[in-house]
């Protein structure tokens, strides 16, 4: 104790504040006695040695390094060349623990949600500078929705640690594929620092979508379009592991192409978004979630030239079967997206600045999202109708692969089609083949 304390004793008070010599060698409660500013009357004051008075101003935090409530540390990612696999073939949002009926009936509130603190390292610095200026342009091309990518995304992750955690592993995935693209060996540390990342997203997404509210419907819409980017991106990855593990995966690579896994997480997507969707398409995320005239497109009765003549052709190796109905809706879907992806050539750039950004590789994409449950089903049985529309999709899915994402993956799936119809049904796939080019 100061004088007020120590004179009790014999032991002498040197006056330190906030806590005397005396007190601190003896690790005791330090209490003095000081004048007010107006020096009429003693104000007792008290300090703790183990626990010091913090500033708590925003400069102070800065000043002693504190690191942000959204920056606080993830799990080490796993050891260099350990992959993590993305969840199984199921529907992406009982993946999550969320059955698709319980995930339409969520109640959406109002109150913010709170999100786990996560640590990010230097290095995950160097990965967010990375999608800053790499990966997020890689994704969205256009100057006019590049700020959305590049400056709204980090900025709901700072608020919503799972979101942060899904940009890294696409940034990690992009400098992974960009290494192996330029000759060089595969990037397995890039690879699996990708896989890590994605797996503290999934944790953290399981959280936030048991409890859906305005506050975090952005977050987890965020999250929904990096993970599809991130399973596509990865899915070269997977096959190219199923391809040369003599077996040892319990998917094969014909069945990752098919899309046993992936188009079930992409479909699910939907369920599990549904009740933010009207609190989202009036928001700053109409600019991604709009489909432009995509509702107005509409294929004429009679097949016009090129694609859409070899499409209609389609027609024909389901003429007698009792599925008809489910693969005219599948066509119709297909047609849709043709007519959706070819309006951008003949488009002049007043009309594409009225779009936002240019959404041509979004048009395959949607064969996924509106084609039937039905027709999957049937591609899951390998029935030959259901192939062969799925290598026109493969083909319109060939015509981006200049993003980094879904680079082969249209080649891929033409040629496992082909593999799996064989010889009698070859002419019914000669366009997509014709488009993909030889093996």
């Amino acid at each position: 104790m100061s004088s007020g304390g120590l004179t009790l004793s014999t032991v002498q008070c040197d006056e330190q504040k906030p806590s005397c010599h005396s007190c601190v060698r003896r690790r005791a409660e330090c209490i003095y006695t000081v004048q007010d500013h107006a020096g009429s009357r003693p104000a007792v004051m008290e300090a703790s040695v183990s626990s010091p008075p913090q500033p708590d101003n925003v400069s102070s935090r800065l000043l002693s390094h504190e690191t942000p409530p959204a920056f606080q540390t993830a799990p080490p990612p796993p050891p260099q060349g350990q992959v993590t696999e993305p969840p199984p073939a199921e529907t992406f949002a009982r993946s999550q623990g969320v059955s698709t009926a319980s995930a339409a009936s969520c109640p959406r509130r109002t109150a913010p949600t709170s999100t786990s603190p996560s640590t990010f390292s230097i290095g995950d610095l160097a990965l967010l500078h990375h999608w800053t200026l790499s990966t997020s342009l890689s994704i969205c091309r256009e100057a006019s929705g590049a700020d959305m990518w590049q400056r709204v995304f980090p900025e709901v992750g700072f608020e919503h640690p799972f979101v942060a955690h899904a940009i890294l592993s696409l940034a990690a995935l992009h400098l992974a594929h960009g290494s192996s693209s330029s000759g060089a060996a595969r990037d397995g540390a890039n690879v699996a620092r990708a896989a890590a990342h994605h797996n503290e997203a999934l944790l953290g997404f399981r959280q936030a979508v048991a409890d859906i509210t305005d506050a975090n419907s952005e977050a987890l819409f965020i999250w929904s379009l990096l993970s599809m980017i991130y399973v596509f991106g990865f899915l070269t990855e997977r096959c190219d592991a199923a391809a040369t593990d003599g077996g040892a995966s319990h998917v094969s690579r014909k069945e990752l192409v098919l899309g046993i896994e992936w188009i079930p997480m992409l479909r699910g997507i939907e369920a599990v978004l549904y009740p933010t969707h009207n609190y989202l398409r009036f928001g700053r995320m109409q600019l991604i979630m709009g489909l432009g005239n995509w509702d107005e497109l509409e294929p004429a009765a009679v097949a016009s030239q090129g694609p859409d003549g070899y499409l209609c052709r389609t027609r024909e190796t389901w003429k007698n079967s009792s599925d008809a109905e489910t693969y005219d809706r599948a066509l119709r879907i297909l047609r849709k997206c043709c007519m959706f992806i070819r309006q951008f050539d003949t488009m002049d750039a007043a009309a594409l600045a009225k779009w936002g950004y240019n959404r041509s590789w979004s048009g395959p994409l949607m064969f996924v999202h509106f084609a039937p449950d039905a027709y999957f089903t049937l591609l899951h049985q390998r029935q030959p109708p259901a192939l062969v529309l799925f290598a026109f999709f493969g083909a319109l899915l060939h015509g981006i692969t200049d993003y980094w994402f879904v680079d082969g993956l249209g080649k891929e799936i033409v040629e496992v089609v082909g593999d799996l119809l064989g010889s009698y049904w070859r002419p019914w796939i000669s366009w997509p083949l014709d488009v993909v080019g030889p093996g």
